[in-house]
């Protein structure tokens, strides 16, 4: 019988790896169950939606040691459970690239034979220092690497928690599936890890002892296109500022995948980006005139991208912090105990 039982809300990659990382811990075992509850389905967010790109020493100090750490685990991950196939990870060179639509100077780039639009090209990353994951495969992969460990995951909406009589420490996560049908979970700790969904959620759940989870909020809405062209494409994730004829300077990002998909996000000038954050994830709907814009540059940073078909356009909103960086710990607020938050990492 248990005597511990950690309930993990939300099915994203920060939820999903913290379930990976307890299952190998030296102290778990038969006492010890592991939930996982997800409102709609593994990665149907950011962590399914994003770009996968992983950079090791761009970050400042208060985030410095702990993208090194991240960049350095991916790598284990991949090297342990073959994470070249299974999710895409590899190495990658990233470049900064600078395109002028009213400049006819530009010109190609040694080794990256599918740019051909750029006025400007510089190095920003190398093969030690950039890498890249497909997030959907990654999140997934890592998940069912949980369930072989004994994660338990439930897909249903979680709607109540109840305490012990002092009110400080959960007992039991209340949630409701798809069918209506009402699941209870028995708790000693719980993992608030939701995404852009952890305020609203902490809010709703601990009321006043919310706490620091209040300082998560929801990204604008990013849309997002993978495109499949009919050239092959080398692995340099591109950085680029665009100076379009109409005057505006927009910059998007291309992450070509080792599927021979290309990536593109990044389109701050679409006006249903400050549209109103959904209820759940798969709510989200990608914006046609960022699809447009997307096929658009596509053509301005290589010409023969031009005929690059639409493989999937998608939408998501990120965690956001309001102190700037990821909000990861205990929280005890109004003395709350086995109450914990991973969320803000955007």
């Amino acid at each position: 019988m248990a005597t511990r039982s950690i309930v993990i809300i939300g099915g994203g990659i920060m939820g999903i790896t913290t379930a990976y990382y307890l299952s190998r811990h030296p102290k778990f075992g038969p006492h010890i169950d592991i939930h996982i509850v997800e409102a709609c389905e593994i990665a149907a967010g950011a962590s399914g939606k994003a770009g996968g790109f992983m950079a090791k020493n761009w970050h400042r100090a208060p985030t410095a040691s702990l993208a090194a750490l991240s960049f350095n685990l991916h790598e284990q991950l991949s090297n342990e459970h073959g994470g070249e196939k299974r999710w895409g990870y590899r190495k990658v060179t990233t470049l900064q690239l600078d395109v002028n639509h009213n400049s006819r100077k530009s010109k190609t780039i040694p080794g990256v034979v599918w740019v051909d639009g750029a006025t400007h090209s510089e190095e920003i990353g190398t093969t030690s220092s950039t890498a890249q994951v497909t997030p959907d495969q990654f999140t997934k992969a890592i998940a069912e690497l949980a369930q072989e460990a004994g994660v338990k995951i439930t897909i249903a909406s979680v709607d109540g928690l109840e305490f012990d009589e002092t009110g400080i420490r959960p007992t039991t996560v209340i949630a409701t599936d798809d069918n209506g049908q009402q699941v209870k979970l028995e708790a000693t700790d719980v993992v608030f890890s939701a995404g852009p969904w952890t305020s609203s959620l902490a809010k709703k759940l601990l009321g006043s002892k919310a706490g620091a989870a209040l300082d998560i909020e929801p990204s604008p809405c990013s849309t997002s296109v993978i495109f499949r062209p009919s050239i092959p494409l080398t692995p340099h994730a591109l950085f680029t500022e665009l100076h379009l004829r109409s005057g505006i300077t927009t910059s998007p990002e291309f992450y070509p995948r080792p599927d021979g998909t290309l990536y593109i996000c990044g389109d701050h000038s679409d006006p249903l980006r400050q549209r109103p954050f959904t209820q759940k994830a798969t709510d989200a709907t990608p914006s046609e005139f960022a699809i447009k814009n997307h096929m658009e540059r596509l053509e301005l940073v290589g010409s023969g991208l031009k005929d690059a078909e639409i493989v999937k356009a998608q939408a998501c909103f990120r965690p956001e912090s309001r102190r700037n960086r990821p909000i990861i710990g205990q929280l005890s607020t109004g003395g709350l105990e086995g109450v914990w938050i991973a969320s803000g990492h955007s």
